[in-house]
């Protein structure tokens, strides 16, 4: 596979035939921006294949035994190692589910929060002092309680 080409993104209004270009020929384009995040510009077939690759990794993450499914998860997600061994198992137990409502939505975004909200709880354990100061008890009142009208 060729590598992704990168465009700034006013490349696609100013010379919109060389991006879409590298699209055909690269498959995608990163269209870089300077006070967002960047886009990725693709064939729309390349959607389907999405969905069609989603289908294909739920209805294997469902079948898989769930140890060999969370040794693969721990292969393909070296982070995990932080996490305690209750804490994979519902990253594992979970992951068939987000990824079968990435295939109902068409969108990998559920699939991303799911990953970034456990990568997230893996660096916090990874950094001792930090999962220290985040777990001990507070002795010391918040501020004044709030209560609903």
């Amino acid at each position: 596979m060729a590598p992704v080409a990168e465009f700034p993104f006013s490349d696609l209004v100013q010379q919109p035939t060389r991006v879409a270009s590298a699209v055909e020929e690269r498959g995608r384009v990163v269209l870089r921006r300077r006070n967002a995040p960047d886009l990725v510009l693709s064939r729309a077939s390349d959607l389907d294949e999405l969905a069609s690759f989603a289908r294909l990794l739920s209805r294997m993450a469902e079948r898989l035994p769930s140890t060999e499914l969370a040794k693969s998860v721990g292969e393909a997600l070296p982070w995990t190692r932080y996490l305690n061994d209750g804490e994979r198992a519902e990253l594992v137990s979970g992951l068939s589910a987000v990824i079968q409502d990435c295939e109902d939505l068409g969108t990998l975004s559920p699939l991303e929060i799911f990953l970034a909200r456990w990568r997230d709880t893996a660096a916090i354990l990874a950094d001792p002092e930090l999962t220290e100061r985040l777990t001990r008890p507070i002795h010391k009142p918040l501020g004044k309680r709030v209560t609903p009208p």
